[in-house]
């Protein structure tokens, strides 16, 4: 269960976690947005997440396949 976890849930979500977590509390100059500190609502660059989801879950599959011995004890 870990391993699915470890695998396929964590890299599909952090860059969409990473992404609205800087969003939300980086101030306007550092990239943060406009509408987050007016209290309103922006759309998400959901083609960019999902790429870099599948880049992370590949990465991570491709880890296990060539160092299946780290995930022995998970």
């Amino acid at each position: 269960m870990f391993r699915v976890l470890f695998l396929i849930i964590v890299p599909l979500f952090l860059p969409a976690a990473t992404y609205i977590i800087w969003q939300t509390f980086m101030p306007p100059k550092f990239g943060g947005s406009e509408a987050a500190a007016n209290a309103e609502w922006e759309p998400l660059p959901w083609r960019w997440l999902l790429v870099c989801g599948g880049v992370l879950i590949v990465v991570a599959l491709t880890t296990f396949i060539v160092f299946p011995d780290i995930f022995v004890g998970i």
